[in-house]
């Protein structure tokens, strides 16, 4: 029995990515039966089936899947340490791995990858968009380097540092016809809502004010990231109540109008970051990149309805 190694992980993680043996033989620049044979000895090593071959070309089995997410993870960590060890000239380089709530990263993923690509051309910066309470789990796993999470508690092993106030806006379609004047739950009971799905604390706070304003919301429908509520609006199928960032293209091109809250709904993005891995310089000048680019987003009113914390 020989040890699994990191070549085999690279190779049977591109596999999985491209879904198809003969492209990731050609990306990675190996002849297909050495990879198929690098694969096999990796699945015999380990006593479980990794991939299974299908009509829509190489998927991975459950196993395959699970070793897929640990060996991102690892690749990543093996990354971050030789970009740590190896400083080639005053070059940084590596990959820099960022989580962000769906709404965080329609209004900050293009400028900040614009930012970092013309700042750090050797740093390839990967946006992992997922609902804002599977975030600090990734950080924790070492998946992401760091991640803006709204409305983070304290959790051990991991840093805080408040970034944003954010308060949130009844989104409707443009035709639309509200007050014009900060609303109370009461004028837009009426609408349907389409809401993060639970647990999400932005989504607690609006049952919360309905609740205490004795009614009842009308639930059109749940979902877990602003990439589909945000759609349902844009169609008029229903409202949603979200911070500016979520909807700011669309607000700004006339497809969704933003409505001031007289309610205090708001959150908090927090950015976190391991307090156990050690941060290499291309992840440190990224978080600054970051920090930087929110304040100008802010301070140029792109981002609306934001106080700043740091």
């Amino acid at each position: 029995m020989h040890a699994m190694n990191l070549r085999q992980l690279k190779y049977f993680a591109r596999v999985v990515e491209m879904q198809n043996m003969t492209r990731a033989a050609e990306t990675l620049h190996v002849a297909q039966p050495a990879l198929s044979q690098q694969i096999s000895l990796l699945e015999g090593d380990l006593g479980v089936s990794l991939l299974v071959r299908g009509s829509k070309g190489v998927q991975p089995t459950a196993e395959g899947l699970l070793l897929y997410r640990h060996a991102q993870t690892i690749l990543r960590q093996v990354d971050s340490t030789r970009s740590l060890l190896t400083r080639t000239g005053s070059q940084i380089t590596g990959t820099v791995s960022i989580g962000l709530a769906s709404s965080t990263a329609r209004m900050l993923s293009l400028p900040l990858m614009r930012r970092v690509k013309a700042e750090l051309p050797s740093v390839v910066l990967e946006i992992v968009d997922i609902p804002s309470a599977d975030l600090t789990k990734l950080v924790l796993q070492g998946r992401v380097d760091f991640s803006l999470s709204p409305d983070q508690q304290a959790i051990q092993g991991i840093s805080l540092t408040p970034l944003l106030h954010e308060r949130l806006f009844l989104l409707t379609h443009a035709s639309v016809s509200l007050p014009r004047r900060q609303l109370c739950i009461r004028d837009f009971a009426h609408l349907p809502l389409i809401l993060p799905s639970l647990p999400n604390t932005l989504r607690a706070r609006v049952d919360h004010a309905f609740l205490t304003a004795r009614l009842n919301s009308k639930l059109y429908a749940e979902a877990s990231t602003s990439a589909i509520l945000i759609p349902a609006v844009r169609d008029g199928a229903a409202a949603t109540i979200l911070p500016y960032s979520a909807a700011q293209p669309e607000v700004t091109s006339g497809l969704i109008k933003a409505h001031g809250l007289g309610l205090a709904l708001s959150r908090e993005l927090v950015l976190c970051a391991s307090e156990s891995l050690p941060l290499s310089p291309a992840v440190k000048r990224v978080m600054s990149i970051c920090q930087d680019e929110i304040r100008r987003l802010v301070k140029d009113k792109t981002w609306q309805g934001c106080k700043i914390l740091f």
